[in-house]
């Protein structure tokens, strides 16, 4: 349930007469601490993988970057304080809420919440952004508002042109699903401009013509810490159809004919085994363009299946979730 507080300002944001207006405004107020704040439970976003590691709940989480997360950045942050003690620079949380389904998700903050997580911090103040009334029911405003609260944690994260990008594809989608020219209008994209000034009309251009019909990639990339490769592992292991099989140690993508072949024979002698399941991710974005756009897995399959028939052996790759 939203607060009286949060209610109110719900009721004051819908009086504001241009989207841009609105959704500028929304971010100013955050970063300036006059938007109120509710404390949650942050462990809703996130899945316990042991008594001392969470993963992130992708189900519960808008994001709106390339890329999910920086575990480098997070690990070294949670160092920091603990060295430090020093906890003054955590910055609360944004949170979209979705009337329909009655559910909140965290938009800004995902490194945030990680690093509390991390250090047993388990409550936290955030602002929670009512998705029907104050971003008009359109994820193209989501991202806008994400793009907007471009700094997180200890250090600036500023917003960089593939996350525009995005936003700006997001918004075609959502145009052409309404059964209008998924072009944007010129006063959409003279939004876009004055927004974000370090990308020029000409970029826009491009991205327009590089639209299929307007679509494109707009998840995050997603990444994967060494506890959630683990548990991935563990649940090929607990499958009735690979209890034959010596399930390698996920790997990325780009040592797919490396190491991961040597260590499909080395795996099977030690467990005595003709079957071998061999588990990959992305860990590149440029990685998952290429399982995308090319034809990495049928190469993949063709190499095993080759491999396999020379030695007598049965080889399975799988490819875990990207976005």
């Amino acid at each position: 349930m939203k607060s009286k507080t949060t209610q109110l300002f719900d009721i004051k944001m819908k009086t504001k007469t241009t989207q841009l207006i609105d959704i500028k405004e929304i971010a100013q107020q955050i970063k300036s601490g006059e938007y109120p704040r509710e404390e949650i439970d942050i462990t809703q976003f996130f899945t316990k993988l042991n008594d001392d590691e969470y993963a992130p709940n992708r189900d519960s989480s808008l994001q709106v970057r390339d890329v999910d997360r920086d575990r480098d950045f997070i690990e070294r942050i949670v160092n920091k304080i603990k060295q430090s003690g020093d906890f003054s620079g955590l910055k609360d949380l944004t949170c979209v809420y979705f009337p329909e389904d009655n559910t909140t998700k965290l938009l800004n903050g995902h490194h945030t919440a990680e690093i509390e997580v991390n250090l047993k911090i388990y409550k936290a103040n955030a602002c929670i952004v009512n998705f029907e009334t104050q971003l008009d029911g359109k994820m193209s405003n989501v991202a806008r508002l994400g793009n907007l609260l471009n700094t997180q944690d200890f250090e600036t994260v500023a917003v960089k042109r593939n996350d525009v990008k995005k936003e700006f594809e997001q918004m075609m989608n959502e145009r052409e699903s309404e059964g209008l020219d998924p072009k944007p209008t010129e006063d959409e994209i003279t939004e876009f401009i004055e927004l974000y000034p370090f990308i020029s009309r000409a970029t826009f251009g491009q991205w327009l013509s590089y639209h299929p019909t307007i679509g494109g990639r707009v998840k995050p990339m997603h990444t994967y810490s060494d506890g959630e490769l683990a548990v991935q592992r563990r649940s090929f292991n607990n499958q009735l159809d690979y209890i034959n099989h010596t399930v390698l140690d996920p790997r990325t993508l780009d040592s797919w004919d490396q190491t991961g072949v040597a260590e499909i024979f080395k795996q099977c002698m030690e467990e005595d085994k003709r079957k071998a399941l061999v588990i990959f991710y992305c860990s590149t974005v440029k990685q998952v363009d290429k399982l995308k756009t090319t034809n990495i897995k049928e190469k993949i399959k063709s190499f095993y299946d080759d491999l396999a028939c020379y030695w007598g052996l049965e080889i399975k790759a799988v490819f875990l979730r990207y976005e």
